[in-house]
């Protein structure tokens, strides 16, 4: 470990805490807790995480479930980190499917149409080559698609947790610019119900499970296994801060 007293998850965010703050305090979420933001940007940036979460986010989980060696040991039944990751990895899984379902009805029932009726292979003049995917989107899911396949279980758990971190606490930002008395504006009222969802206390006692588990590796400062995991954290933190729709501050 780093020493003694810090955790290693505790490294990271103190090295990196200006980068983090990027990640989880843009105008973007400001705007989207004041329920100000333009719906056409907040229909776009849904489209654009919704594709990131049911494409990259399942097989991601799928991938590094794939990792673990589910086999007994001499002492134990279930040893780390099968023991700790799979109950893990199958609540995410299991709930990124529920939830991207959740917020397309939400979306529509507040009149954000997140993908239009007309095919959506149409979006290619949107887009370009990439289809419907912007640049940052398909870079993002190619990215844990990589580690996925050739990192460790340790770059793969740090990319998990540091996703789900950044994405708790951006929402957690986003709450605290709600209005006290909001308007009876749609786009408001479904952004009440999307920061309500992705603050609550079971999904940040998930990113803290991430975090608990993370923290059991042997990972020590200075090793290669340090240094590639460091280098999967910022590259999440690079993808987390340009995922956010560019936006003027009002």
């Amino acid at each position: 470990m780093t020493n003694q007293n810090q955790k290693f998850t505790d490294y990271l965010l103190e090295k990196y805490a200006d980068d983090f703050k990027l990640a989880t305090q843009h105008e973007f979420l400001k705007q989207s807790g004041e329920g100000s933001i333009d719906s056409e940007v907040l229909k776009e940036w849904l489209k654009q995480d919704y594709l990131f979460a049911y494409e990259g986010g399942i097989k991601y989980t799928a991938s590094l479930l794939s990792k673990l060696s589910l086999s007994p040991s001499q002492t134990h039944i279930r040893p780390f980190p099968a023991s700790d990751l799979v109950p893990i990895l199958g609540w995410s899984a299991t709930n990124l499917l529920r939830e991207t379902d959740w917020f397309l009805s939400v979306a529509t029932e507040h009149g954000l149409n997140v993908f239009d009726e007309q095919p959506r292979e149409r979006d290619t003049d949107k887009y370009g080559l990439l289809g419907e995917y912007s640049p940052i989107t398909r870079g993002y899911i190619d990215y844990l698609q990589v580690i996925g396949a050739l990192g460790g279980i340790e770059e793969g758990m740090i990319c998990l947790w540091a996703s789900e971190k950044i994405y708790n606490s951006a929402w957690i930002y986003a709450k605290t610019h709600i209005q006290s008395n909001p308007s009876s504006n749609e786009t408001q009222k479904a952004l009440i119900k999307f920061c309500d969802n992705w603050t609550t206390p079971e999904f940040t006692e998930f990113v803290e499970r991430c975090e608990n588990a993370m923290n059991k590796f042997d990972i020590e400062l200075g090793s290669e296994l340090a240094e590639r995991v460091e280098k999967a954290f910022k590259t999440i933190l690079w993808y987390e801060q340009r995922f956010w729709p560019d936006v003027k501050a009002h």
